[in-house]
């Protein structure tokens, strides 16, 4: 009988690295690069690693809940021993993959740099969510003293369901560190190659349709609008206006390097086709603001993705994606967004009454929660800083330090009441409709309310975000202007707390983060940014969201680095088309 262990933890939860900026430990966070705003900070978060007897273990990243009583957790004695069979050594890396630990996992296997990231590769192009890893029981030793260690995968890729698959494990005695897991693509599915890698596609079949119409009748074409491909595949999917494409997925196997497929290896669920509409499709989407979003992310050389809806009505009005192939990153990301979701953590606080705009809380270089060390790019403080300020400069500090007034459900609570994350939307197509957890601990509480831990979003997400806060009522997003069963959210915020989201948003345009970038759009201008870390030694990703009149857009940079610098210019460029 297989030892089974089972962790539905939350995505992207990996071990992150201690960085040195500047002659000292910390993170950095969405800076203000001109003129005379201020730089706010982000979180650099130091956890110490163990080192005992020699062989030391890195201490599990904050973004994981570990119970040391489970599988998946190992104590300081078993961490630095090496390990004595092969069974044990197999255990242990399965559980650390299961755990979503990629540097535990790759510390117990002959290459450790390659394994880590290929385990990240894996978690990425097949989106997933869950996972549980099932040992079997190990075979006899081949002639070379490798031992095969077979398992189960069965692994939960975003909204297209559970895809399960068997492989085996080649576990060999080290010279020096007792049994490890000699390390090849293989390890993670037997159809992995150094040179391939694998990838959920969507899985949907409608061909027809190919005129796609803007709300005003404007025919939008394929040409000019290559990032539509993913919608018009959709949306001519469906067999009546307002239906719900179903989800599914196709697992491919795919050059690493051109991202060719080479082989299909599974369909999740069934796909949609039908004959296409009589006179094309005609959507909610802006001809004019859809060809400034094309524009806008055609000039970024990194992966990035725009979303923009109509405030007053929940309206998709603009979406874009570079690459325009692939997955449509713009509704089916699931990456964290950084301190973008503090407009969220804002209106907690806000509505519980345990702070206000002018309130002295002070921004400090560093603060504590649940034991872990929060910090502001470049060591900035404000010590006399005002709630407002504080959200203008980003301060993580400030955010942490306020957390121990909430539970570890109130920020969650608020986005799926208010703010409709998490809500059961009807696009019409295939999305990721957001996810904000409660927290089970302090650490966690106050990582979630700066946008890491356990939060995962979408620019179509957080621009929704933006326009709740701006008009105090969510109204979701969709591409049909005859969309039905739309969701909706079960209350609105008070106008109150709705009119001090916007002093603070529009604080961040005239006074904080986002100054550089959209400090000389006239009219009615809010906005946030954001850089959300993502570990494995990568670049951060950029974020901005931001309104204008009854627009509000969201874009996200694959290794932004800061969202003023790279996500930015693209929001500056796509909303003065909106005038």
């Amino acid at each position: 009988m297989g030892v089974g262990m089972h962790d539905a933890e939350h995505n992207r939860s990996e071990a992150r690295d201690d960085r040195e900026y500047g002659g000292r430990l910390g993170g950095y966070e969405d800076a203000d690069h001109g003129g005379a705003a201020r730089r706010s900070g982000w979180i650099f978060l130091v956890l110490a690693l163990v080192l005992v007897l020699g062989t030391g273990y890195g201490a599990y990243s904050f973004l994981r809940e570990d119970d040391a009583s489970t599988p998946t957790a190992r104590s300081s004695e078993t961490a630095t021993r090496a390990e004595q069979s092969p069974r044990n050594a197999a255990r242990l890396f399965l559980g650390e993959w299961q755990a979503g630990n990629w540097a535990g996992a790759a510390r117990l296997t002959s290459d450790a740099t390659a394994a880590s990231t290929a385990l990240s590769a894996l978690n990425d192009g097949l989106k997933v969510t869950a996972r549980t890893l099932t040992m079997g029981e190990p075979a006899p030793a081949r002639p070379d003293g490798t031992v095969p260690v077979p398992f189960t995968a069965k692994l939960t890729l975003g909204h297209a369901g559970d895809w399960s698959y068997t492989g085996s494990l080649d576990v060999a005695k080290s010279a020096d560190r007792g049994y490890l897991v000699a390390w090849s693509p293989a390890a993670l599915h037997p159809e992995l190659t150094a040179g391939t890698s694998l990838e959920l596609a969507p899985n949907q079949d409608g061909v027809g349709g190919d005129v796609l119409r803007a709300k005003d009748g404007t025919a939008l074409s394929a040409t000019d609008n290559p990032s539509l491909a993913a919608i018009r595949t959709g949306l001519a999917s469906k067999a009546k206006p307002g239906e719900q494409a179903k989800p599914g997925g196709v697992v491919r196997l795919v050059d690493a390097a051109t991202r060719t497929p080479v082989r299909q290896l599974a369909t999740l669920g069934e796909p949609v086709t039908a004959a296409p509409r009589d006179g094309g499709i005609t959507t909610t989407l802006d001809a004019k603001l859809q060809t400034a979003a094309e524009r806008a992310v055609k000039g970024e050389s990194r992966t990035a993705s725009l979303a923009a809806v109509r405030i007053s009505t929940g309206e998709i009005v603009a979406v874009a994606n570079n690459p325009a192939a692939g997955q449509n990153n713009a509704f089916l990301a699931t990456t964290q967004p950084g301190s973008t979701l503090k407009i969220v953590s804002a209106a907690t606080l806000l509505s519980k009454g345990v702070v206000g705009l002018d309130e002295k809380v002070g921004c400090p270089e560093s603060a504590d929660a649940g034991g872990m060390r929060f910090t502001n790019s470049e060591g900035r403080a404000f010590p006399e800083g005002s709630f407002k300020v504080a959200f203008a400069q980003s301060c993580n500090t400030t955010m942490a330090n306020l957390s121990g007034k909430l539970t570890g459900a109130d920020l969650s609570t608020m986005a799926h009441d208010c703010f409709g994350i998490g809500g059961d939307w009807k696009t019409g197509i295939v999305s990721f409709d957001g996810r904000v957890p409660a927290a089970s601990n302090d650490t966690m509480k106050a990582a979630n309310m700066i946008g890491q831990g356990q939060v995962q979003m979408n620019p179509l997400t957080m621009a929704s975000v933006v326009a709740t806060a701006k008009s105090g009522t969510f109204r979701q997003p969709h591409l049909l202007t005859d969309q039905e069963g739309l969701w909706r959210a079960p209350r609105s915020l008070s106008p109150a707390v709705s009119g001090q989201l916007r002093t603070l948003m529009r604080a961040v345009v005239t006074e904080g983060t986002a100054h550089a970038s959209l400090g000389g759009l006239g009219g009615d201008v809010g906005a946030k940014t954001g850089t959300a870390e993502v570990g494995g030694g990568r670049p951060n990703n950029g974020w901005m969201v931001a309104y204008r009149g009854d627009i509000a857009v969201a874009v996200w940079v694959e290794g932004g680095v800061t969202g003023g610098q790279s996500a930015g210019p693209i929001v500056k460029a796509f909303l003065s088309a909106a005038g």
